[in-house]
């Protein structure tokens, strides 16, 4: 690659990056990212001229792409909190590119418009680049469960907002701003959709599925009067992600950007009863992946919140009190079924020592304080002892923060205050869980809800089943058959059953 010759802007230290560049790319992309990022940051302190500098980043960005690339599979399968060395990647591609959205930002406002057109590139195909880099940001912090970078959101709504304030009013709007556009969006629709509640294969289906139809969403300087309750607003004074205005109204100052999700919400909902009917993803334009019963029941609860945002029913009482928590349920089975000791006996290290922050009467907040905690994502069930002599109550994960590897924040879901080991006979119960193990709740009058059974997911699909539970040295078998699927995620699903006491059931 040819050295910068300009000496305003040339230097041992930036023609050292332009060799880096030059060389091929690490086989193993990761090995790229400390290189890079100290390649990057000499160019930002150079105050290279705005055309070297977008020709520079347009060297480093498929580096980025390929880092990101080889980093997310590894995301996929993590359980939280992240472990250190996987965060500390995570952190230095989070930083990188945040880096290259400001520096993509910094030439489409600084930049000579002709002499960019002369490179058949435009301001707003720079706004796409900026705003794509920004949604990469959002995603890495999704899937390691940690808060946005400070200022991602106030920068992707200041360059949104830029790239359509340049925009003729009286033109067609360009392919760039157009990108720029569905970015934004996609990133809308997700913050909307409580992406903390997804596991990260879900949130990987989730931003593919928003990258196509989140043009479905429809933004607007203020909310229709009559149509607020399905509305959001994000203001670019705050560093904040969108708010419903059903909790919270718009501040006075400040660039104001409301949107609704509701047509999206729509057509996900479609998509999630074609695909739940068996009809082909294909014949949608989705992946093939959409078929899989986790995924579409991950589209189906992203829609229902798309369709109308969620509002704060209970009061949440503050609260310091210490707490058991049992990560692993078949250890939890085994003491139900009398077949161990109490459980933080048992099983050692697979309980662990909470902190309550807030309760309500459908669930808690938790803060972890020591114990591995090993297994945890969204959606995954586990049980929550409040004192050595009460009952073990039974949760699913509704949501999970982590601001380093040594914390964990959890939000869970009360699904009962006490269940009953059982066992589960049938075609699909071998294949979807240990023996068949599940846990029975009983009916919830307050919630209308019959007898339920908690198991891992494949069962309820699968038809009739027979129960087993076991009382005082008896033995019971019942016929059954599935009725309303209540809940189902990954690792679990939460149905309502019908007992068949016919002489032939």
């Amino acid at each position: 690659m040819a050295k910068i010759t300009d000496p305003a802007v040339s230097s041992p230290a930036l023609n050292d990056a332009l060799d880096w560049l030059a060389k091929p790319p690490a086989q193993d992309p990761l090995r790229d990212l400390v290189p890079l990022r100290n390649h990057l940051s000499t160019v930002e302190e150079m105050g290279v001229a705005p055309l070297q500098l977008l020709r520079i980043l347009e060297l480093f960005q498929p580096r980025v792409n390929a880092i990101s690339a080889a980093l997310k599979p590894l995301l996929q399968e993590a359980s939280l909190p992240v472990d250190s060395g996987l965060r500390t990647i995570s952190q230095g591609l989070l930083d990188v590119h945040g880096a290259i959205a400001a520096a993509y930002a910094k030439v489409m406002r600084e930049a000579d418009k002709e002499r960019l057109n002369s490179l058949h590139r435009n301001p707003t195909s720079l706004s796409a680049l900026a705003l794509g880099n920004l949604l990469q940001q959002l995603e890495v912090s999704l899937l390691i469960s940690s808060p946005a970078p400070p200022d991602m959101w106030r920068n992707a709504q200041v360059i949104y907002n830029w790239t359509m304030d340049v925009i003729p009013h009286d033109s067609t709007m360009p392919a760039g701003a157009t990108a720029a556009q569905r970015h934004f969006k996609t990133m809308m629709a997700l913050s909307a959709g409580q992406p903390e509640s997804f596991t990260p294969a879900e949130l990987d289906f989730l931003i593919v599925y928003l990258r196509e139809f989140a043009v479905d969403l429809e933004l607007a300087s203020m909310a229709p009067p009559k149509a607020k309750d399905t509305w959001y607003w994000i203001n670019d004074a705050l560093d904040q992600p969108p708010c419903a205005i059903v909790r919270k109204p718009a501040p006075a100052s400040g660039i104001t950007t409301c949107f609704s999700c509701r047509e999206l919400g729509r057509t996900a909902l479609e998509h999630a009863e074609h695909l739940g009917n068996g009809e082909d993803p294909r014949t949608m334009e989705l992946e093939a992946r959409a078929a899989e019963p986790a995924l579409r029941q991950a589209l189906h609860r992203a829609a229902g919140r798309w369709l109308s945002p969620p509002k704060r029913h209970m009061q949440r009482r503050s609260s310091g009190a210490r707490i058991q928590v049992c990560t692993v349920m078949s250890t939890l089975w085994k003491h139900l079924r009398g077949d161990a000791d109490p459980v933080a006996n048992a099983v050692g290290m697979t309980t662990t020592d909470w902190m309550m922050l807030n309760e309500s009467p459908g669930g808690l907040a938790i803060m972890h304080v020591s114990g591995n905690t090993r297994g945890l994502i969204a959606g995954s069930a586990l049980a929550v002892q409040p004192a050595n002599d009460q009952p073990w109550n039974l949760c699913v994960v509704r949501w999970a923060r982590s601001d380093n590897p040594e914390h964990l924040e959890l939000g869970l879901e009360l699904l009962a205050t006490s269940a009953e080991a059982v066992r589960l006979i049938g075609p699909a119960c071998s294949e979807a869980g240990a023996k068949g193990e599940a846990f029975l709740l009983p009916p919830l009058a307050a919630a209308q809800r019959g007898e339920t059974v908690l198991c891992n997911p494949g069962i309820h699909q699968a038809g009739p089943f027979t129960l087993v539970s076991e009382s005082a040295g008896r033995i019971q078998l019942t016929e059954c058959m599935p009725a309303s699927l209540l809940l189902q995620t990954s690792s679990i699903e939460l149905f309502e059953f019908k007992r068949d006491f016919s002489p032939g059931g």
